[in-house]
């Protein structure tokens, strides 16, 4: 899952930094001004059914909670935001200094613990047409690293390392236990026993819930494992046959808020489109009003000084009468 050296030229990169080499080109193809993208990082172990913040090593033995809209999540665990690849290798490196390891017969740095590496993602993009309107979507993957399954005669384990195999053991049956109850197809899913390990409880979602899930089995060439190379193939049949249908979530309750909100606003604009629409007629209206009564106005005064000229006119037109009967006389 990690790899041996934490940089992007070293070709033996595990799956983790692949991934956000995958998810940070993607960010930077995609980014824009109608974009904005944030990307959070945390790191976890379940050792001995204890888990731990491999980031923050004062969190320890940390709980795990249930809430409507976050899902199933861990309360008190840290998350680091991150800007580049880089930074997730710096998190990696100091995770793995964490983290619970020991030497068996069968690997020199065998890790005693399931480790998760969760990356959430959030994009905010910008709609322009819908008056500014902001969609947000939140992204969760789920990197998991789980211990080894072990045989204690094989690894030769003792003491405190009999108890840490006991442990793996037992929170792998329990996951075991999960996928074969989600793939029963004779038995109704009313009960699925994600309680009976930190591990099921903590991937809930991932196993049977909104999501996609890609699982891969490790198996070893070696003749002396080929009992747990077996059972391990056998483990991932069943795991390939659960089904999950993931959807996109939405808050149906938002969403219909959201669609009030519009139907009001867009009732808003038409009502203020109709006033400015009247208001632009009674504006009209006035300015007509206002030519017509100077038009009235200067018709009077036309008429006003017509008639005074014809009263000059038939003044002018008696008094020449009146001058040409005096020359007479």
């Amino acid at each position: 899952m990690e790899g041996f050296k934490y940089n992007s030229q070293d070709p033996q990169r595990g799956i983790i930094p692949r991934s956000m080499e995958e998810i940070f080109k993607y960010i930077e193809n995609s980014s824009n001004s109608k974009s904005t993208f944030m990307v959070r990082a945390s790191y976890l172990q379940i050792y001995n059914e204890v888990i731990s913040d491999l980031l923050r090593t004062d969190r320890t033995n940390l709980h795990i909670r249930e809430d409507k809209k976050k899902g199933v999540f861990v309360e008190g665990l840290s998350e680091w935001a991150v800007r580049s690849p880089n930074e997730i290798y710096s998190l990696m490196q100091k995770g793995a200094m964490s983290r619970a390891t020991a030497s068996t017969k069968m690997n020199d740095v065998s890790s005693r613990s399931h480790a998760v590496f969760i990356i959430i993602v959030e994009h905010m993009s910008h709609d322009e047409e819908s008056n500014g309107a902001r969609e947000i979507r939140v992204g969760k993957l789920n990197l998991v690293d789980l211990a080894g399954s072990e045989r204690v005669r094989v690894t030769g384990a003792t003491g405190k390392r009999l108890e840490e195999c006991k442990k793996i053991n037992q929170s792998l049956s329990a996951l075991g236990n999960v996928i074969s109850a989600l793939t029963d197809q004779k038995q109704p899913k009313t009960h699925i026993p994600y309680r009976d390990s930190k591990i099921t409880r903590l991937l809930e979602d991932s196993l049977g819930g909104n999501c996609i899930t890609t699982m891969m089995a490790m198996v070893s060439p070696a003749l002396e494992a080929f009992n747990e190379s077996l059972s391990s193939l056998k483990f991932a049949n069943r795991a390939k046959n659960i089904r999950n249908e993931p959807v996109i979530n939405e808050d149906v309750d938002q969403k219909a808020l959201l669609r009030k909100y519009e139907a009001e606003l867009k009732r808003l604009r038409t009502e203020l489109e109709e006033k400015n629409r009247h208001l632009i007629d009674k504006k009209r209206l006035l300015q007509l009003e206002e030519e017509r009564r100077r038009a009235e106005q200067d018709k009077a005064a036309a008429v006003t000084a017509l008639e005074a000229r014809s009263r000059e006119f038939m003044q002018e037109r008696e008094e020449k009468k009146r001058l040409e009967v005096i020359m007479i006389l």
